[in-house]
């Protein structure tokens, strides 16, 4: 028997622990980000001229390089790393001088997790954090989950839980939700995403929980399982994007994108 769906619409330090062990199956806060700065924002990164498309995933765009980008490769690290500062202070001067949505999540993060927060560092190297993603209505996803580890060349990423935030700036008519199927992949589905952009839909079934955020809404989910986005209808869907690593409730969480 599947156990109820749980949503919190607090970000604490119970919330928190509760998306990791699973528990809790999303932290979804309304109205985190005022939806007049978000409206402004988000015709900023809309209208950027360094929006760039995914290597994987490539039906969204996105302003500041994630990781998933990497793909392994010694150079695009070497070009993630060296831009990350410069990136996350370009994305800053676009509401300057009000705060980024990301900024006032990593303050909260910091103060509700008893030993605090800071960001990732991956091979001695400190992490980008804070991705503007544009999806334009109709794009297509494919479900996948997201796991640091996989993107790493060792395989290893020290952490044992891993959460996905989502900071919503500008949200279609229609569409454009977050799906959940609170599932992990199997071996092979996990192997089969490192070569392709993500699952058949058709071998997972429908999701068990789908949340449909406003503009300004927070939404937290485990990032280990999987999900989706649905296709938007009459407008396009900004968001605002890190994850969290979770190394044990003695440790301070992470934070990269």
């Amino acid at each position: 028997m599947l156990k109820p769906i749980e949503i919190a619409r607090e970000l604490t330090e119970d919330s928190l622990r509760g998306l990791i062990n699973r528990s809790i199956d999303v932290i979804h806060v309304p109205g985190f980000y005022p939806r007049d700065l978000s409206a402004e924002f988000s015709d900023k990164v809309a209208g950027h001229g360094e929006l760039e498309a995914y290597k994987v995933q490539n039906a969204l765009k996105r302003l500041g390089m994630g990781y998933v980008d990497v793909g392994g490769d010694e150079e695009n690290a070497e070009r993630y790393h060296s831009v990350a500062q410069q990136s996350i202070w370009a994305i800053r001067d676009l509401v300057y001088p009000r705060m980024t949505p990301l900024d006032q999540f990593r303050l909260l993060l910091e103060e509700v997790w008893t030993p605090g927060a800071s960001i990732q560092v991956i091979e001695g190297k400190k992490s980008f954090v804070g991705t503007c993603r544009v999806i334009e209505p109709g794009a297509n996803m494919l479900p996948h989950n997201d796991r640091l580890a996989r993107m790493l060349k060792d395989g290893n990423s020290g952490l044992t839980g891993q959460l996905a935030v989502n900071i919503y700036l500008d949200m279609p008519p229609s569409g454009g939700d977050l799906e959940l199927w609170l599932s992990e992949p199997d071996a092979e589905q996990d192997k089969r995403q490192k070569t392709t952009d993500g699952l058949d839909r058709s071998e997972l079934g429908e999701p068990r929980l789908v949340v449909s955020p406003g503009n300004g809404d927070l939404v937290l989910f485990n990032s280990l399982l999987i999900h989706c986005v649905s296709p938007g209808v009459g407008g396009r869907r900004v968001t605002m994007s890190c994850f969290v690593g979770y190394s044990g409730d003695d440790q301070p969480l992470t934070y990269w994108s």
